[in-house]
């Protein structure tokens, strides 16, 4: 019972992350006259900063702390990877490609500091798999593209010739493209979901998943569309407020589901 209660909290715990994210910028735009910046990711530069960051932090550590034996679980580690990243490495300064300075240095130990984590997360994982408390393909799969994505960020934040462009080497948002990759996964999860064969929800269910993934990648293409037209436009901030709040109903759809559901063992089978 003290599993099933865990399981439940830290579902539960994934809808207040996006509360307390929705409130810290609500209240952010309530003392600037609301008038609203180009996107969430831009209260970095903000009060709210504190928030923003811990709580995808937190949410990191949550979906980790869900992964099951299924396809879902994978998608879920994935998603936990690029999820710090987001608040770590933040979007340009006032729409422009730059972070300042006595920021940047903040930026740099933030990611130095996802190094060591990553490193230590797959040793831990691969000791586990060698015990056989954990499958060796989820530790293929999840470890390979944590350690890519953070050997990748060491090499654009700490290399010369190349530190000196971070985070825009080439021109490319690094934090943009975290948050792609974090919300690709939640657009594709529902779907996995829907098709499950070893809990295959009812219809009305499956019909909230399905809209779920549709819509966020609606949003998804909006932001990306609008940051490719022009930053400065609130496009940006629709999208990523659609999104964030589908991935909302999508944790709060599922909790209900699930509600009765322990969380599975941490094994991925095959």
């Amino acid at each position: 019972m003290t599993g099933l209660r865990t399981h439940r909290s830290l579902r539960l715990a994934l809808v207040g992350i996006v509360v307390a994210l929705a409130a810290s910028v609500l209240v952010e735009l309530a003392q600037a006259g609301w008038v609203p910046l180009p996107s969430i990711s831009d209260y970095f530069y903000s009060p709210a900063r504190g928030v923003f960051v811990g709580g995808l932090v937190a949410a990191a550590v949550a979906l980790l702390a869900l992964s099951g034996r299924d396809a879902e679980s994978i998608m879920l580690d994935i998603a936990a990877v690029f999820a710090p990243l987001i608040a770590i490495v933040p979007t340009g300064y006032r729409g422009r490609p730059v972070v300042p300075e006595d920021v940047l240095a903040t930026v740099r130990n933030g990611v130095g500091v996802y190094i060591v984590m990553v490193a230590a997360l797959v040793a831990l994982s691969m000791v586990l798999a060698s015990r056989g408390e954990t499958a060796w393909r989820r530790v293929g799969i999840v470890g390979g593209i944590a350690t890519v994505t953070a050997a990748a960020l060491g090499v654009l934040a700490f290399a010369p010739g190349v530190a000196g462009q971070f985070p825009f080497p080439g021109g490319v948002n690094v934090h943009l493209v975290a948050t792609v990759c974090f919300f690709v996964m939640f657009a594709a999860i529902p779907l996995v979901s829907v098709f499950s064969r070893d809990a295959r929800p009812g219809p009305v269910y499956r019909g909230i998943y399905a809209a779920v993934s549709v819509v966020i990648t609606i949003a998804l293409i909006l932001a990306i569309v609008s940051v490719i037209a022009d930053p400065d436009t609130i496009g940006v901030l629709i999208g990523e407020a659609v999104a964030l709040t589908t991935f909302a109903v999508f944790w709060m759809t599922q909790t209900v589901e699930r509600w009765r559901d322990a969380d599975p063992p941490s094994i991925l089978v095959g």
